[in-house]
């Protein structure tokens, strides 16, 4: 029983770094897009919250590969 307790934490720990990784990439093109759009000088309102998402997106999936 303790072994598979073990090897649940260990395919839950690998899970949780592949999802964290997915949502990073996802988070970096959602930045990315809101820095497109801040460089265009009218969408700077559309911009800058696009990149604050991006921005706490990069921060849960920090949160996600550390656990």
């Amino acid at each position: 029983m303790h072994a598979l307790n073990g090897l649940l934490g260990v395919v839950l720990g690998i899970l949780g770094a592949v999802l964290g990784v997915v949502l990073g990439i996802v988070a970096a093109l959602v930045w990315i897009v809101g820095l497109v759009l801040c460089v265009t000088v009218l969408l700077i309102p559309l911009g800058i919250p696009v990149m604050k998402l991006g921005r706490r997106l990069l921060s849960l999936a920090g949160d996600l590969m550390h656990i």
